[in-house]
């Protein structure tokens, strides 16, 4: 089985990279047989919407979005949600599944959602701030977040720059580091469901840290002005991201320390 796996995994990345995605589909069908695992039916969406086949490429987006609820992957479910939104904005489905996200396990037993092979738990989750919200609350924080798709090396903020948006990695890993003494000095890398840019966002002063992808990543992002307006009715939001700002700058204290 397990060689049976490697085979067609090795001929989905050749006609991947032949840009055969007819073919490449067919090969992921066999995958996806073998492992129901989500992230094929991902792939799956990408080629689908390689071949302009928008209704397809939102079905097996949709389909990962189930499959990662059930695990309990609630951040990676979201993201499936948004990209089928920015898809099709009209797609009232995700709209109703993803207001479901908030009864699901991870959320109301306010559980770090669990991680797969290769990657580490998250420093900061996004799960403490869903729980703490209502589910009127949550339905409108997770309607402004926008979806992105990041390359490899790609800075998403930048130390020094003005900027307040939030952010939370659904998908890959992006690394925080800053400037010390002419020298780069990381201080995290954060995993699928860690949240980050909060400190410019609450302070009101330019970024702290410049945090780059590390591999293709998905991020969610929450404007600053949708932000803003948010917190006005719900101004405990606040309270949860000035806890994260602490926690950020007694490690971001400790890293600095050791590098001393």
């Amino acid at each position: 089985m397990a060689s049976e796996k490697a085979q067609i995994s090795e001929n989905v990345q050749k006609f991947l990279n032949k840009s055969d995605w007819k073919n490449a589909i067919t090969e992921m069908e066999k995958l996806y047989a073998i492992d129901h695992d989500p992230q094929v039916k991902v792939r799956m969406g990408d080629a689908r919407q390689k071949m302009n086949q928008k209704p397809q490429a939102i079905a097996e987006y949709m389909k990962a979005a189930e499959i990662f609820a059930e695990k309990g992957f609630v951040v990676k479910a979201l993201a499936m949600y948004k990209l089928v939104l920015r898809i099709d904005p009209g797609y009232s489905k995700a709209l109703d599944l993803m207001a479901g996200l908030h009864s699901n396990k991870s959320v109301t037993e306010l559980k770090l959602e669990p991680v797969e092979i290769g990657e580490e738990a998250p420093t900061s989750s996004v799960i403490p701030l869903f729980s703490d919200l209502t589910q009127e609350e949550f339905n409108d924080f997770t309607k402004r977040m926008v979806f992105h798709t990041e390359p490899a090396g790609k800075a998403i903020v930048k130390e020094g720059e003005a900027g307040a948006s939030v952010f939370v990695v659904t998908r890959g890993t992006v690394r925080v580091k800053t400037t010390k003494d002419g020298k780069d000095v990381e201080l995290a890398v954060l995993q699928p469901s860690d949240f980050f840019g909060e400190i410019a966002f609450l302070t009101g002063k330019p970024r702290t840290a410049t945090v780059e992808t590390i591999e293709e990543c998905d991020i969610l992002e929450v404007h600053e002005d949708q932000l803003t307006d948010l917190i006005k009715n719900k101004p405990r939001i606040r309270d949860v991201m000035q806890n994260y700002y602490n926690q950020r700058v007694a490690s971001t204290i400790e890293k600095l320390k050791g590098g001393a």
